[in-house]
């Protein structure tokens, strides 16, 4: 199941919609639940889920970042960029502060946006 939160939907899917389609993060989502996205470490106090890197489009390249819930098999983007970003998208790893920094302020959104059911679930 693709869990989007209100939070990402609006600041991080909103932005690349025209890029990138809501199917585009199913078959991103379907290569986590499948092991094919990239383990990545971010050191949070909750370990109940872990953290994945995967490619998304086919026509644009772009790259998300999900945290993937182990108990219920939930997987919840928290960046969605263009492979081109100069920011974050060319270096999407944890040695790139821009990216553990906005991870970390999604993070927070997403849980508030979880606790609070603003979100959507999609079948993988």
């Amino acid at each position: 199941m693709l869990l989007l939160s209100k939070y990402i939907a609006k600041h991080e899917y909103k932005p690349n919609q025209k890029y990138f389609s809501i199917d585009d993060l199913i078959a991103g989502a379907k290569k986590i639940t499948k092991g094919l996205g990239k383990k990545i470490s971010i050191s949070k106090k909750d370990r109940s889920f872990h953290f994945f890197k995967v490619r998304i489009g086919s026509k644009v390249k772009g790259r998300m970042i999900v945290f993937f819930v182990l108990e219920n098999t939930k997987v919840v983007p928290l960046l969605i960029r263009l492979k081109k970003d100069k920011k974050i998208g060319m270096n999407m790893s944890p040695e790139n502060p821009n990216v553990v920094s906005q991870i970390n302020k999604n993070l927070d959104y997403v849980i508030k946006d979880i606790e609070n059911n603003n979100f959507e679930e999609f079948e993988i």
